[in-house]
C-alpha cells in the first residue's frame, strides 16, 4: 500500500504479541511500527480492502455496455432509481 502521510495510533497487544513482535523486529532489523504496518497491509489485501480498490473496480467495468443497443434507456432507468 502506498505510504503517504503517517497517522499516529495506539494499539493494545497481548504480552505474547509484544514479545513476538519485538523478537521479529530484532531478527529482521525492522522497526516494530514497520512490521505492524506490513501486517495491516497484509490483512487489508487478504480482505480485499484497499483504498484504491473502488478505482480498479470502476476501471474493470469500462466497456461493459459497449455493445448494448439499449444502453441509453438502461442508464436513464438507473439514474431515476438514484433520484428517489
Amino acid at each position: 500500500m502506498k505510504q503517504e502521510s503517517m497517522i499516529r495510533t495506539q494499539v493494545y497487544l497481548s504480552k505474547e504479541q509484544e514479545q513476538a513482535l519485538k523478537s521479529l523486529a530484532i531478527s529482521s532489523g525492522s522497526r516494530q511500527s514497520e512490521l505492524i504496518r506490513q501486517a495491516v497491509d497484509l490483512l487489508l489485501e487478504q480482505k480485499n480492502v484497499t483504498p484504491y480498490h473502488w478505482k480498479q473496480t470502476l476501471h474493470d467495468m469500462k466497456g461493459i455496455w459497449a455493445d448494448d443497443k439499449d444502453v441509453e434507456h438502461r442508464m436513464k432507468t438507473i439514474r431515476q432509481e438514484f433520484d428517489r
